[in-house]
């Protein structure tokens, strides 16, 4: 392991490569949390995966997001980086070698160093490793800048290309929103997606290992929503391409939820555990798909993987509002 940082009484060290199934939370001593706020909204980010840990509506006194349980869910808002959800045989070849990669890359389970701390914002980076290229053999500068104005929260992820080749990679953010009400069910709620332009969207499907199945589904909407159900779910997420940007959440019957939009993100993944009665809804930004199942991915060849050539950079935005 890597020591990053020691501050403050703060040691930190990077996780890059232990095993997750083991213990996610071996071999860091203590991660230090930011906070950033305004008069509507308090907001906490951690430095380990520059994750999103709280959104508290002062003005209503409730946290937002999910709070994180062992038993359904432990994490809140993972970044997911540089690759999202899974891949066949938990491997991809690039440059005729192959390589292993976890379940939604390795950013969330990183140390990301703090660049910048004010009152209404931060700024975490995560740069590669000698560690980090042997799964991942490029060189990068993953930043992400969180910024509170009002009842909203904006989060701009910015992906910085420090070699000499063409970085290949996947993006996507996974926050959950946890019920409004704690007797509340998921069919209490209703997703809509006021700039969706057909009256149906098309669905991508995934085999019963998580992979991507090469036909696709429909899913018709009602007055540009989705009712919600624990059986929307049998399947894992049901992801959706081409949704407008922009997606409600709400309890059905009434005016305030919260408002994602996310212009710079291919697609729209809705997601929560089947079966365990889970209490919060994921919604999940992905500019890219997981793997095909029976398909060993060339990163180098795989259409909506992100790239970037050498010096250049990319930024993609995601707003959250409380209504």
């Amino acid at each position: 392991m890597d020591l990053l940082l020691e501050k403050e009484n703060v040691v930190v060290f990077s996780v890059f490569g232990y095993n997750r199934k083991d213990n996610r939370d071996k071999g860091i001593k203590e991660c230090r949390m930011l906070c950033i706020e305004t008069q509507n909204l308090l907001v906490k980010i951690k430095e380990k995966g520059a994750e999103l840990c709280s959104i508290y509506d002062k003005e209503r006194d409730r946290e937002v997001l999910w709070q994180g349980d062992r038993r359904v869910w432990a994490e809140q808002s993972p970044l997911l980086f540089p690759f999202i959800g899974r891949l066949e045989e938990s491997r991809y070849s690039y440059n005729d070698q192959q390589f292993s990669m976890t379940l939604h890359g390795f950013a969330r389970d990183n140390v990301f160093r703090v660049v910048e701390s004010n009152a209404d914002s931060c700024i975490l980076e995560l740069r590669d490793t000698a560690l980090s290229r042997e799964s991942y053999p490029f060189f990068f500068r993953l930043r992400q800048s969180y910024k509170v104005e009002g009842k909203s929260l904006f989060i701009e992820t910015r992906v910085e290309n420090l070699g000499v080749e063409t970085l290949y990679f996947a993006l996507g953010l996974h926050p959950g929103f946890q019920f409004f009400g704690k007797e509340d069910q998921i069919s209490d709620y209703l997703v809509e997606f006021p700039l969706a332009e057909k009256e149906k969207l098309e669905q991508i499907l995934f085999s019963e290992k998580g992979l991507v199945e090469e036909k696709r589904g429909s899913r018709a909407l009602w007055k540009k929503g989705i009712a919600l159900s624990e059986e929307l779910f049998l399947h894992d997420a049901p992801v959706f391409p081409e949704t407008g940007g922009k997606v409600l959440f709400h309890k059905k019957g009434e005016e305030h939820g919260i408002s994602v939009e996310y212009p710079d993100y291919r697609y729209l993944g809705l997601w929560q555990p089947y079966g365990k009665d889970a209490a919060f809804l994921c919604v999940e930004p992905w500019t890219s798909l997981p793997g095909r199942d029976g398909i060993l991915e060339d990163i180098g060849e795989k259409k909506d993987m992100q790239q970037l050539y050498p010096e250049k950079e990319k930024t993609y935005s995601v707003k959250i509002s409380l209504y």
